[in-house]
């Protein structure tokens, strides 16, 4: 894949989390999430962290270590849950026109741990914004539409990925499934995440996977 689609299903990913976040009312934010350990609320404010990292990893611009751990993060602290969603919408245009220049593909990159191919970072933050997209989703009883290609792209990440992940923490075991499910209910699956799970609160967690016609 050329760094040209990369950015471009990066900011689709981006775009798909970002529509997530906008659709989630305030009043379930303290619902649970396909993430036992955070709420829908918490799962906000790392997406904005994710943003804000993903520009100044992006521009390889210095930050700031603690911001792994700011619960609410700068960009969120301060202002009222009803403006949240804004927020990260003003921070996700930034965040993926960073990564649209050739350079934030290339060479060695960090979010916080050992530095690594910036492709293979890259495309780790396009399969973690569609994956948080649809944990949103799915805790907010919303509906998302994920592009054959870009489950594709995801799959084949967390194919070469997920081994790394799980044993620094950053995913549970995967979930098993049947070969033939779609893309994105294996990708779920593989990211530690079962597709079928509901919202006691919403008693909705499908997802829609429809084909790429471009």
């Amino acid at each position: 894949m050329t760094k040209l689609a990369r950015a471009e299903q990066l900011a689709q990913s981006i775009g798909l989390v970002v529509g997530a976040v906008g659709g989630a009312p305030v009043d379930q934010y303290e619902n649970p999430t396909p993430d036992s350990a955070w709420t829908v609320k918490d799962l906000v404010n790392h997406i904005a962290m994710m943003l804000v990292l993903t520009r100044e990893v992006g521009t390889r611009t210095a930050w700031d270590p603690d911001l792994l751990a700011a619960n609410p993060v700068p960009l969120l602290a301060g202002r009222p849950e009803s403006e949240w969603a804004l927020l990260v919408n003003s921070e996700a245009e930034s965040a993926a026109r960073a990564w649209s220049e050739p350079a934030a593909w290339q060479g060695e990159a960090s979010l916080g741990g050992p530095p690594m191919p910036a492709e293979a970072l890259g495309e780790i933050l396009i399969a973690e914004f569609a994956i948080h997209a649809w944990d949103v989703a799915a805790a907010t009883g919303q509906r998302i539409d994920v592009p054959e290609s870009l489950a594709r792209t995801m799959l084949g990440t967390y194919a070469r990925e997920a081994p790394r992940m799980r044993s620094v923490g950053l995913l549970a075991d995967a979930v098993p499934q049947d070969a033939h499910a779609p893309l994105f209910d294996r990708t779920l699956a593989l990211s530690g995440r079962n597709p079928r799970w509901n919202s006691p609160r919403t008693g909705s967690g499908t997802v829609s996977t429809l084909p790429d016609v471009r």
